[in-house]
């Protein structure tokens, strides 16, 4: 029987990071060290108690309030949970993590990172964050490993690393969770949390990260520090080897939660035509190159508007909420002067009746019916062969409706019809 620790990467979420499509590199490391195993199908507590590491990569699909129990259950009884997500939070992924989350003091925001200037990376997403790791027994372990460094004489050797956190977002740490990583000095926002950590007194551990880039396979080929930092959580999260103090949560520099300006509508504000601009020198002063009449608020018309009022004889006073009239949008009605003309109907299509049907009596049109009928069986070729029965129904409704037994819109089967022949002839008694 082995003895290696068994991972799980849940699936069961349509999970955005997979070990077969975008964590390859990840799967290889860990496949070294560990029993790897992907689960499809509902979280249930016999599935997860032979697990020591439950991956959560990026789900999109909302779990149930069972699901929820027993991840519950799993931490409480010891077992380790590693959450990971991205840019725009729960709303991006359209899933209900945080709602358990928020238990255990950690919540992912909705929003984005994002660095101000090119530093490595073109986009300005992909965030180089330095000072970030704030966990002091965390990154003196990670500056012990062979990782790119930055050569200055900082004063607090933190800021030597620099890991890469792309399209992630932030999110909010309180108790009983602590803070490993933030977003430092550098990346908007300013210094909120990254990484959040809970660990219970039965050894359960709850870690929540919001990029899942960060262990892509391009940023974990490029970059020895969030190589560095992915051992040190596997270490964090499979062993307790790594016991913290409070001292390495004492000197943790955190914000409060801002929302920062619409800067999509902020970069349509400047003139987007550059042609009214040839022959003339840009003014020393940019702020004259924005054009922010349209998208300003000011009283500098209210004078005007005042004066105004008086020049029409107008009082000038608060305006007041008018009563509304709900009236019947319709145009007024007018009695017709003349009468409607209406045409004439047209003259009825008399080539399409059968004229000695229509207006023959009744006797005729029966004699004409049985004749046509005698007429088919004397023409079949056995005589004595029984008629049709469907013939002999036709033919007794028929007959029925000549005499006016039945109606035309009237269905009566024809057993019933003879029955109503039947009852009066019964009923019939001639005149004295």
């Amino acid at each position: 029987m082995s003895s290696k620790s068994v991972i799980c990467f849940d699936i069961s979420k349509n999970e955005r990071f997979q070990i077969t499509d975008n964590y390859k590199m990840l799967h290889r490391k860990l496949k070294s060290q560990y029993i790897i195993e992907q689960n499809d199908m509902e979280l249930k507590p016999e599935i997860l108690a032979k697990l020591k590491i439950f991956i959560l990569a990026g789900p999109q699909d909302r779990f149930t309030e069972e699901e929820f129990e027993a991840l519950k259950a799993y931490v409480d009884n010891g077992g380790s949970l590693w959450v990971l997500l991205g840019e725009g939070g729960e709303n991006e992924f359209n899933t209900n993590v945080n709602f358990f989350l928020e238990q255990y003091g950690i919540y992912i925001n909705s929003d984005n990172v994002i660095r101000p200037h090119y530093y490595k990376n073109f986009h300005p997403k992909e965030c180089s964050i330095g000072g970030g790791v704030v966990c002091e027994s965390m990154w003196r372990h990670i500056l012990k490993q062979p990782v790119d460094k930055v050569d200055y004489d900082f004063s607090d050797e933190k800021y030597k690393l620099h890991f890469q956190y792309p399209y992630g977002a932030t999110l909010n740490v309180s108790e009983p969770a602590n803070v490993l990583l933030t977003t430092g000095p550098v990346v908007y926002p300013f210094n909120r949390p990254l990484a959040g950590y809970y660990c219970n007194e039965a050894k359960g551990k709850i870690l929540a990260i919001g990029s899942g880039y960060m262990f892509h396979d391009k940023y974990l080929s490029s970059y020895k520090t969030n190589d560095a930092i992915l051992e040190y959580i596997l270490k964090l999260l499979a062993t307790n080897d790594i016991q913290f103090n409070h001292l390495d949560f004492n000197d943790v520099e955190l914000n409060d939660n801002k929302t920062f300006t619409d800067i999509g509508f902020i970069a349509d504000l400047p003139k987007a035509c550059l042609i009214d601009s040839i022959g003339s020198e840009i003014p020393a002063d940019f702020k004259k190159m924005f054009d922010m009449s349209l998208c300003s608020l000011s009283n500098r018309l209210l004078k005007d508007v005042i004066n105004t009022y008086q020049q029409l004889n107008v009082k000038y006073e608060p305006l007041k909420i008018i009563k509304p009239q709900f009236e019947i949008p319709l145009p007024p009605l007018q009695l017709a002067t003349f009468p409607p003309i209406f045409s004439e109907p047209a003259a009825p299509p008399l080539e399409l009746y059968d004229l000695d049907e229509i207006f023959s009596p009744p006797r005729s049109q029966l004699a004409n019916m049985t004749g046509q009928c005698l007429q088919a069986l004397q023409a079949s070729k056995n005589p004595r062969k029984p008629p049709n029965l469907k013939e002999l129904e036709n033919y007794i409704k028929e007959c029925a409706r000549i005499t006016a037994i039945i109606n035309e819109q009237h269905d009566m089967s024809p057993r019933e019809i003879l029955n109503v022949v039947a009852h009066q002839i019964v009923s019939y008694r001639p005149y004295e």
